[in-house]
């Protein structure tokens, strides 16, 4: 067995990642999570994941010259842009996901009411889990981010837009747990650490792409202009940024 090969991919990857991932496992099945804690968990981390993205947005606009017809004024004027367009997007996936999971869990109307946070509020390990997976993101952005001065010479359209494939494919992920509520009237814990372990490895692959230069090159190859080579370069860092923490 090669395990160079396994070693190499495993200290290319975050391991933040997987040790967050089985302490959540391990709140579940020792009985201090509540399933649907970690979902709605999972579903508040987009906003803990926007957050993050601003003080970024920040640092960048703040540490880079603006490019040809731009302004430091103006790029920091996209900050609130994007505040606006992202709490939107996030909001209106939240509530479709809130509704789709409180039509079948008695706990829950599909109201939205001031009582039914409250309720998820007091799901058992909800704040725990919620305040583990802020911790990931927070040490995240030190050590990936800040420490290493990662907000250096980057392209701000393309951090701009970068959050938004990453919560799409989180936010389509909750379709797990809401299979087994829909067919089972109930989201148990083989249903939450399915989807713990389908996020952990959806974290995994993207760590592992944004670090692989010809998996990076060949994926922009595909998606450029073939008569436009030159842009090349730019696509691929476009992609980096998509697929990096």
């Amino acid at each position: 067995m090669n395990y160079s090969f396994l070693n190499n991919k495993l200290h290319n990857s975050n391991p933040s990642i997987v040790a967050n991932a089985l302490f959540l496992i391990a709140l579940l099945l020792v009985g201090k999570a509540d399933p649907m804690a970690i979902v709605f968990a999972y579903v508040f981390e987009t906003i803990i994941i926007g957050l993050v993205h601003v003080v970024k947005l920040f640092y960048i606009i703040k540490n880079n010259k603006p490019m040809k017809r731009e302004s430091k004024v103006g790029n920091f004027l996209l900050i609130p842009f994007f505040m606006i367009h992202y709490g939107i997007f996030v909001a209106i996936q939240s509530i479709f996901l809130y509704t789709a999971f409180a039509i079948n869990d008695e706990r829950f109307s599909t109201s939205l009411s001031f009582s039914n946070f409250v309720e998820i509020l007091h799901l058992e390990g909800f704040k725990l889990v919620t305040l583990s997976i802020l911790a990931t993101h927070v040490a995240s952005f030190y050590f990936s981010f800040l420490k290493v001065k990662k907000y250096n010479q980057q392209h701000l359209g393309a951090y701009m837009v970068k959050p938004y494939l990453r919560i799409f494919l989180q936010q389509f992920l909750a379709i797990i747990p809401f299979f087994f509520l829909f067919f089972m009237n109930a989201v148990g814990i083989v249903a939450a650490i399915l989807l713990i372990l389908m996020r952990t490895l959806l974290d995994y692959y993207f760590s592992l792409i944004a670090k692989d230069a010809e998996k990076i090159k060949a994926l922009a190859i595909r998606i450029m202009d073939q008569k436009k080579p030159e842009e090349l370069p730019k696509i691929e860092a476009t992609l980096k940024v998509f697929f990096e923490e």
